[in-house]
This record gives structure tokens, sequence and C-alpha cells, in this order.
């Protein structure tokens, strides 16, 4: 394409889009209708903005000069005007992958991620961070451990990336960290700050006390801002000072603690502010206390009524809640540690400036160089709130004391003189105040011990240029000054140095050094020091000072007089020219109160009042710590020193902490004047650019090679990924040859645009490291799998094993099961046969007998009947020959004699004399024939009895038939009900031999405890206290040496666990002393305890019938099991005469019960 071409040849060519300059969108696209016949210029037609609105010059052609463009868009060449680069809907993550690089494509690069929503971009390791002026979602937790575990390149820009990258490299090189935030005021540097302190605090745990660390580090935030942030015209919520914020780690990597050191409050602040200003927030947070509590404050009114809260006219703050501030100031005082008294002197010291500022002096009518009170009741208010004497504040007040030698001397003020002390005293007050708040935070939430590593946050003032520039603007911009140094070594000089040295070509980017400026201000003969000499002199004043400052640098290139006022003078900074009014200058970096208002308020009758202004050593600093964390003393407003010459020390002392770390940079953007969440001004945006040198850090990270490797490490790292060839070749061959491998269209030479190999390191372009990097985890990732796949096999084949042997077995049991279920089955169902055969062969003999019966009763009737017809014959026959014998024998004669007796049995006889049908029958005849029919009779009845008898054997064998039948069904019901009942028992058995093989299977994969000793002792702190813990070493079935810390209480709370559950006798398991150190950690004594923790550990270990566990971490605990209801000689004894696998697993599932999860002294 025209631009590719026009970009790599250095020539323009007609049609290419370039950037040129605009007075109001400072850069504006064009495209080039012509060059020039000289080559130094072109002409070239103005185009609309991407977002399709006209402007008045749309389409204006014109003439530009190629150089002067090429400079002022911070190009290499001269000759290379702006190309337009083809930007994506949300531009460039990082701008280091422009193909363009140069300031107008960093601006609409800016632009694009401003509109949508995305405030911050990359630059190399920098990253720029636009103020969006609303709260945007890119801050929940779920994103905390997102930019500490993946690579940065996979995430969108964040400052999570930057403190996450602090923390592991500090974690990996043991090397202390710190993040440089800088920017304009209420370019939202706080803000940033809060935010990476929040992932810090988050990743980096430390347990119970972590979290009550983490708790108190960043309730300190929004304690600090209460006293330290007020509203200005730039920013609702700016810094009034400067905070280097230490997060301190153990050697782990937990959170420990933290330091906080504050620089420079402003005190002018206390006693008045310009117009749209306030004062410091806790000013208007303590009218929101209950009105019994303002009135115990001497607090009447509303805000509105108090000089020193409405010198700015701006009471209000849109979106702020004073109410809700408050309630996050009291719960931040109560986390940190403030006591309720200490809360309440605090508030009542807040309560005695305000009422200070209300005092009023009037001239004495009758002395000129006396005043008076004209509302003592006022001065009495705030010796009540400050418990002092009311008559001593009045004389303190009104006048002061000069010692001279051995005498003093009173001398009187005028009124106003007397309100410059009042102001003296209040601002005097609320920075003791404020230095005693950062003492307390510090010592609640600074760790002194077990500090291995720290991460700096450093948030100072923004670089100021107002209408009005004093003391604190010199100030604030001398402490920007020595940290946009700090910027051009990390990012220009070092790196440019390190090229040289490495004999590595480089094209050389120009900078800006503003050594000048540091000289100009903190130089032996420069502002600072001349300030404080003008200080010293009694007649000195603010023109005397400012006069011997331009005479003294006259000749030096960054300073310039002011010839309409005297008292003015400019100053050329790195970020551009400020004019500082010399006015105050003399009285502000003074920092003493005379004696008696020192003496009067360390003799408060409050304790803590007077704790907090009691006078402190010189030379010390109250809210600073030393190198180890030990607490210093401040010299605050009670000692005689300077301001400038503090300030210019805390400097010096941060630079050297800064310089002995790896620092990254963040530099906040302000988007526009009118804390607008849309607007975007590219003229205010091109100055801060300009300003903190991003557009040259841009070029250099561009030109050079942001990534390197010392060449032992290159070879020692990327040695698995090189051809076996290349192993043993020199650096540069092996880096040179796998480049060429990686890369086989890349130029392999030792200096080229892709990497450079210097005398000891190796210098890759963006992104080249990364994709070696990324073909050594793949091969590593390949291995690691390989020996997780060697490990895992190894483990499901033990697992399979296992599993296998107890299938087995319960396949066997289960066998077992089936044949005993089909044996029951097989004799319940002979039974039943048995049943039906033995009823079937009764019922077959019953009819035998039944028949038999019958047969028998036919025949004993056929035999009567022929008994009866023989004799019948018989009587027959013997009736015949009756008959014939009496035809046969002769008639007897009758006998005379009694004649009438003879007649009468004659005819008696006669008459029983029958006639049968052949004729009479005899007598005997008779008879024969009546016993024969007797006997006939007889045989009938007994017939019919057979017969009845008969028929009764037949009822009773339907009878018997239907008891069968029923006898039959009862036996089939009992049969199944005993069926089902025996299924459900060895349902039941089957079941309990199952879980006793799954409990078998479970207890195969716990981890046991095979023996546990201590080997190792340290000392520890926790809350301040000192604490022995002892190093336990486990030998396990499974995961072979385990190691867990513990202290002397929790194997003590074991032995009580044992004792108290399992009753062991004392005799057997030795007794661990019951004695506590109280800090007395001496060799001799914590040995003496390792011995006897490692006796009571072997002893409970060896008893069988003990049972406990030791929690090695959240997921793993190792058990030592006991034997159920089995003393050591019977389970021994068991084990000798177990003859069989089976018998032997018979015993142990008889003999052993294992109860999960009881864990003693854990």
């Amino acid at each position: 394409m025209a631009e590719d071409a026009a970009a790599a040849g250095g020539m323009l060519d007609n049609g290419a889009m370039v950037w040129v300059p605009h007075d109001e969108q400072v850069w504006k696209k064009a495209v080039v209708v012509r060059r020039l016949g000289d080559g130094a210029r072109a002409e070239v037609r103005l185009q609309p903005n991407d977002d399709g609105e006209w402007h008045k010059d749309d389409g204006l052609e014109q003439v530009v000069t190629i150089r002067d463009i090429a400079r002022l868009a911070g190009e290499v060449s001269d000759e290379a005007m702006p190309i337009c680069n083809v930007f994506e809907t949300d531009g460039a993550d990082d701008m280091c992958t422009l193909n363009h690089l140069h300031e107008p494509a960093v601006l609409k690069n800016l632009e694009l991620r401003f509109a949508k929503k995305m405030p911050y971009t990359y630059t190399g390791a920098i990253c720029i961070a636009v103020n969006p002026y609303q709260w945007l979602d890119l801050y929940g937790k779920e994103l905390y451990l997102q930019y500490l575990e993946q690579p940065r390149d996979s995430l969108a820009p964040h400052p999570f990336a930057l403190s996450a990258t602090a923390y592991m490299d500090m974690k990996r090189t043991q090397v202390d960290q710190s993040i440089l935030v800088s920017g304009e005021s209420g370019a939202g540097k706080t803000e940033t700050v809060k935010i990476m302190m929040n992932h810090l605090a988050s990743i980096s745990g430390g347990g119970n006390h972590g979290t009550k660390v983490i708790d108190q580090v960043l309730k300190s935030n929004p304690l600090l801002e209460s006293f330290g942030n007020a509203k200005t015209k730039r920013n609702d919520n700016s810094s009034r000072f400067g905070k280097f914020a230490q997060l301190q780690f153990d050697s782990m990597g937990s959170l420990v603690g933290c330091l906080c050191e504050t620089y420079l409050l402003e005190k002018s602040r206390v006693v008045g502010q310009t117009e749209g200003e306030r004062n410091y927030h806790i000013f208007y947070q303590i009218f929101c206390l209950p009105e019994d509590r303002k009135t115990e404050l001497k607090l009447s009114g509303d805000v509105t009524s108090y000089k020193y809260v409405t010198e700015g006219a701006d009471a209000e703050l849109t979106g702020i809640d004073d109410v809700q501030c408050l309630k996050e100031t009291q719960d931040a005082l109560d986390t940190i540690g403030i006591t309720p008294e200490e809360q309440s002197a605090i508030f009542e010291i807040v309560a005695a400036i305000l009422n200070l500022g209300e005092t009023e002096f009037e001239q004495n009518s009758n002395d000129s160089e006396k005043c008076h009170v004209s509302n003592e009741d006022v001065v009495d208010n705030v010796g009540a709130l400050l418990r002092t004497e009311s008559a001593a504040l009045h004389s303190t007040l009104l006048e002061r004391s000069i010692t001279a030698g051995s005498e003093s001397y009173t001398i009187p003020l005028n009124a106003e003189q007397a309100t410059d002390l009042r102001d003296a005293l209040a601002k005097g007050m609320y920075t003791q105040l404020f230095d005693w708040l950062v003492h307390r935070i510090n010592k609640a939430i600074c760790s002194t011990n077990n500090v291995n590593t720290h991460i700096g946050l450093l948030d100072i003032f923004g670089f100021e240029s107002f209408d009005q520039n004093g003391f604190e603007q010199l100030c604030i911009n001398y402490a920007n000054e020595k940290l946009q140094q700090k910027f051009n070594s990390d990012v220009f000089k070092d790196v440019q140095q390190e090229y040289v040295d490495e004999g590595i070509p480089l094209t050389l980017v120009t900078f800006e050094d503003n050594q000048p400026i540091l000289d100009l201000i903190e130089g032996r003969m420069g502002i600072v020091s001349m300030l404080n000499e003008e200080v010293l002199r009694p007649q000195a004043t603010d023109s005397t000072f400012v006069s011997k400052v331009l005479d003294a640098c006259s000749d030096h290139p960054s300073i310039e007089k002011n010839r309409i006022n005297p008292l003015e003078f400019t100053i050329h900074h790195y970020a551009g020219d400020v004019t500082y009014n010399g006015t105050g200058f003399l009285e502000k970096n003074k920092d003493t109160l005379p004696t008696d208002m020192v003496q009067l308020l360390s003799g408060s009758s409050n304790d803590v009042i007077s704790g907090i202004f009691t006078p402190t050593q010189k030379g010390g600093k109250r809210n600073s710590r030393g190198k180890h964390g030990k607490e210093g003393r401040q010299k605050g407003f009670l000692v005689g020193n300077t301001i400038a010459g503090a300030f210019r020390k805390q400097l010096t002392e941060l630079m050297e902490t800064i310089s002995k770390t790896s620092s990254q940079y963040v530099r906040c953007i302000k988007p526009n004047a009118n804390k607008s969440a849309v607007e975007f001004n590219r003229v205010m945006i091109v100055e801060q650019l300009r300003c903190a040198g991003v557009i040259a850090a841009i070029r250099i990270s561009r030109a050079a090679f942001p990534n390197r490797l010392p060449l032992v490490e290159f070879q020692q790292r990327f040695q698995i990924i090189c051809p076996s060839a290349l192993r043993d070749a020199e650096p540069s061959e092996m880096v040179a040859g796998l480049l060429k491998e990686l890369i086989p269209d890349m130029a392999t030479t030792m200096q080229n645009t892709k990497f450079a190999v210097g005398n000891t390191k190796v210098y890759f372009s963006s992104g080249l490291l990364q994709r070696l990097e990324d073909r050594r985890n793949v091969i590593l990732k390949d291995h690691a799998i390989l020996i997780q796949k060697t490990m895992h096999g190894y483990v499901h084949r033990k697992h399979f094993l296992r599993q296998r042997a107890a299938v087995v077995e319960m396949q066997a049991i289960t066998r077992g099961g089936l044949q005993a279920k089909r044996y029951r089955t097989l004799r319940a169902g002979v039974i039943k046969m048995q049943a039906r055969e033995r009823g079937r062969k009764q019922r077959f003999l019953f009819a035998l007998l039944i028949e038999r019966v019958r047969k028998e009763r036919e025949h004993e009737q056929e035999r009567l009947r022929k008994i009866a017809q023989e004799e019948e014959v018989e009587r027959l026959r013997q009736k015949s020959m009756q008959e014939e014998r009496e035809h046969s024998d002769p008639q007897p004669e009758p006998v005379e004699d009694d004649w009438s007796d003879e007649e009468s049995d004659k005819d008696e006889e006669v008459e029983e004399v029958e006639v049968g049908p052949s004729g009479p029958v005899s007598p005997r005849t008779l008879r024969a024939l009546t016993e024969a029919a007797s006997k006939v009779a007889e045989a009938e009845s007994a017939a019919r009895d057979a017969k009845s008898a008969a028929e009764s054997a037949l009822e009773l064998n339907r009878e018997l038939v239907a008891q069968n039948d029923r006898l039959r069904s009862t036996l089939s019901s009992n049969v199944a009900e005993y069926a089902d009942a025996e299924l459900l028992r060895e349902n039941e058995r089957l079941k309990q031999q199952v879980l006793q093989l799954q409990t078998k299977l479970v207890r195969s994969q716990e981890v046991s405890l095979i023996s546990a000793k201590v080997v190792d002792s340290r000392i520890t702190y926790r809350e301040g206290r000192q604490f022995v813990e002892y190093k336990l070493q486990i030998e396990t079935n499974t995961r072979g040496t385990l190691y867990v810390w513990h202290r002397y209480s929790t194997f003590r709370n074991l032995a009580a666990t044992l004792q108290t559950k399992n009753g062991y006798k004392r005799k057997e398991i030795p007794e661990l002393p019951n004695k506590q150190l109280f800090g007395n950690f001496s060799e001799k004594i914590i040995q003496d305890r390792v011995a006897k923790l490692n006796q009571f550990l072997e002893a409970a270990t060896n008893a069988e019938y003990l049972q406990w566990g030791i929690r090695v971490d959240q997921d793993t605990c190792v058990y030592k099991r006991r034997v159920k209801s089995a003393s050591r000689e019977s389970i021994s004894t068991a084990s000798t005469h177990s003859s069989s696998p089976r018998s032997s697993s018979r015993l142990s599932m008889k003999s052993f019960s294992f109860r999960r999860g009881s864990t003693a002294g854990n």
C-alpha cells in the first residue's frame, strides 16, 4: 500500500493518509495531494473525522513542512510524516503493537478506548490509565485470580496485571517491588493505588491473621482520606499529602503488614481554601454527629457557621454523603484499634480547631501594640475541648515569650499577629493530629517481624500549576521532578547504557533530562538551601529570598525572572512552565511554635491529647519505621526545623528505597477539566502525554528490544527445546540456531530487527521471547503429561489390583450366597415334594383300606346269608324229620284221671300249634325258624351297619381330602413365607458382606500413619506474640513422607483427647508437661520438648488400642487406627493362627472396627 511504502522509504506517495497538526484537534487526518519540488514540504487536504461530524476545516488544502511535523509527532526520522493506522473498533491493547507509532496514533488509540469505556492501555511495560470519571464494572473479585494465573497478553489491560506481575516477581526473585503511580491532580492516582492494594491484599492471603491484616490495611485508606483528602477545583477527592504504602510479605508471599509513610500534608488548607474548594473531609463529617455529641464538642449551627470551612464557599460536595463517610471513618477507626477514648479526643481536637477559627481579636484603644479577645467564650470552649486552662490559653494567644540566655521576655501581640498565631496553632494542631493518626495506623498494621519482602505503592501529589502557585506547589512539583528522573533513568538512560555496554547498535532516543531542574531546586546553592538560610536570618523577608534566588541562579536556563512582579519567578518544569509567587515562603517553611504553646498543649489533662502534643525527639519521624520495621518518632511542628529541608530528606530516602526495588509505572491521564465521563479533551491529554514522557517511552520500547535474558540463563532455560546438535553449542550459536528453527524465514545473524546477542545477554523484540516460552511450555507440558500418565497408570494399576482382589472376594461371597440360596430353595422344594409324596401314599393306602373294609363287609354279609340259608335248610330238614317221626309214632292214650286238667292242657297245647304251608308246624321247627329269622335280621342289621360304616368311611375320606387340600395350601403359604424370610435374611447378610468389602476398599485408599516424629522447630509471631512451632514428619502408606507445622498446644490437646476418649494408662504413654514458656524459647528447652514429643508420638503410634489422626492440609488427613475389643496379645495370636486368606479376612472383618473421621488434636 502507499502508506507502507511511505513508511518504509521515508517518501510520501500521493494519496497517503497522514496526520497533520491542528489548532483545535491537535492532530487531524489529511491526504497527501502532492509533494512539492524541494521535497521538504507537501500539500495536503484535511479529511473529516471518523465520527462523521463536519468541521469547518474539512477539505481545506494547505502546505506543511515535513521536518517540523515529524519532530512534533515524535518520529525517529525527520523525513517521515506520521502515517495513519487502521485501527480496530476498540483500539490496540498495547500501543507498542501499532504499525505506525507516534503521538497522533497514541492519542487516537486512547480516544477510541475511552469511548468504549476501556480506560487502561499498555505501552510496553507501562500502563496508561485514563480517568473514566465513573465506576466501571472492571474490578470484580472474579478477576483477581485471572490476572494472577493467566498470561498478561490474554487479558485486557488492567492495573491488576501490574500488581499480579509485581507479586509473582517478588515471590520468584525475592526482590522488593514498587509500583509508581503519577499524573496530574484529578487523574485518578489514589483510586488506582486503592485498586491495586485491594488486589494484592486479596491474592496474598495469610490465614485468619492475614484476613485481619487485610481488613486493617484496606480500612486505612478511607481513614487517611478523611483526614488527608479534600475537594479541589480539579478533583473532588484530591490527596493533599503524599503516601508510600509498603505492603509487607513473609517468605511464603502472605501479607503480614503494611508500612505507610506520608509526605508534606498541606497545612494551609486547614485555615483557608481558594474559591470552589473545601477543607479536609473530616471537618464536614464532624457535623454529622448526633446533636448531643455536637453540643459536647461546642459545635452550634451547621458547617456554614465556621470560618475555617467556609473560605472556599463550597461546603456541599456533589455525590458525596458526609453521613455515610463519617460511618466509614468511625468503622475504620474501630478496625485500626483506636480506642473510644482516643476517638473522642480526635473529634475534640477537630472541634477545637473549628472553634479556634472563630476567635476574634480587637486592637486595644489605648495601646496599638496590644490586643484582646473580643469573644472570650469561644476561647473558653477551645480550652474546655483541649482540657487546658482557659487563662493560660488566653495568654498564649495574646503574648509571645522569648528566651534570651537565662532571661525570658513577654512580647504582646497586635490583632494581626495574634490572628497569624491563631492560624499557626490551628495548622500545627491538625498536622500533629494527622501524624499521630498515621503513627497509630502503622502501629496497628506494620509487622515488626517475619517480613521478607515488600511491594511499595506510591501515591504522591500530581503536578500542579494554578493561577497562584506558592510554597506548596513548589514542593509538590519538586517531588514530581524526582519521580520523573526515576522514570527517565529506568525507561531511557539505563536501557540505552545497557545496550551500549552490550555492544548492540541502537539509535538513541533523545529525551529531556530534568537533572538541571533538580539541581536548581535541591542543589547546594539551590532554592531549598537558600530558603532554609533565609528562615534563619532575622531580617529576611519573602522579597529578599526571591531576589537572592534570582541573583544566584541568573544564568540557569530553567528559571526566569518576572519583570512585572519582583516576588514572582518562573521555573521550566518537565511538565511545563510554572510561575511561583514568593509571598509566604518563609513563614510556610517554618515548622515551629512558641514554647509556651507547646507546653500548654502537652500539659492537657486529657492523657490522649497530652500524648498527641508531647514534644518528640529531634530528627525522628513518628509515622515511619526503620529498615527492620521498628517504630520511629516524628519530628513534628513542635521541633525547630524547616518544611523544605525535611521534605528534601524524605524524598531522598524515598528514592533510595525505590532504587532498590524493581519498579513498574502507571501514568494516570485526566481526560478533561469538567470531570465528565464522555468528554475527551485532546489538547489537555496531549500535554499530559508529553509531560509524562509517554511518547518517548513508547518509541524506545518500539525501537529497542523490550525482552532480554542472560546468555547462560537462556542456555539453561531453553536447552530443552534445542535440537541435540545445538545443546552443547555456544549461547550465541544456540540462539541463532533455535530461532532459525522456530522462524525459518527470519534472518539469523547476531544483530537484526528481531533479536540481538550482546556480550552477556540476548535481546528479543516484542513477542519473540513469548513464542520461545510457548514452545518450551508445550514440551514441558508434554513431559509433565508423560510423567503424570506414568504415575496415574501406576496408581490406577495398584487401585485396579486392589479392586480386582476385592471383586474376586465379593464374587466368591456372592457365589456362596447364591449357592446357599439355591440349596435352601432346592431343600424347600424337596421337602414339599416329600410331603406331597407321603400324602399321595397315605391317600392310596387309605383307599386300599376302605376297599378292604368294604370287601370284608361284603364277605361277612355273604357269609351270614349263607349261614342263614344253611340254618334255614337245616331247620326245614329238621322240621321235615320231626314231622316224619310224629307220623310214625303212636298216639298216646288219654289218661282218665284228672280229665279236666288234661283236657285244659290239651287245649292249651293245641292252641300253640301253628299250621304251616304244608301243614302244622311243630314247636321245634317254629323255634328254629324264629332263630333263623333272628339271625337274618341280625345279618341285615350288620349289613346296614357295614353300609353305614362304609358311608362314614367315604365321608371321612372326603374330609381327609379336604383337610389335605387345606394343609397343602397352608404348607404352600408357610413355605412361601419361610422362603421370603430366608431371602430377606440372606439379602441382609449379603449386604453386610458387601458393606464390609466396601469398607475394606475405602480403608485401602485411606492415608494411614506408619510413623510420626518431630524433625524441626521454629519461632513464629502472631498478633505480636511469639510461638514455637514444631515440624512433624509423617510416614504414610500411600502418600510417602508428609510434613506439617503444629504448635505444642496441638500435641497437648491430642494427648488430653486420647486420655479422655480412649482412657490410656499414663504409664504406657509419656505425659506431655503442661507448662507455658512465656517467650523463654531457649534452644535447650525447645530440644527437650522435641524429645518429649517424639517419645509421646512413638508410644501413641505403637499403642494399637489408640486411634487418632493429624490433619496435614484442607484435603488430607492421616489416620492411625485402633483394634476394636482386642488387646495386642489377642491380635498377634489371632494373626499367628490364621491358616488361610479367608480366615484372615474373616478375622479382620470381625476383630477390627474403624471409626471414620476421628482426628484428635488437630
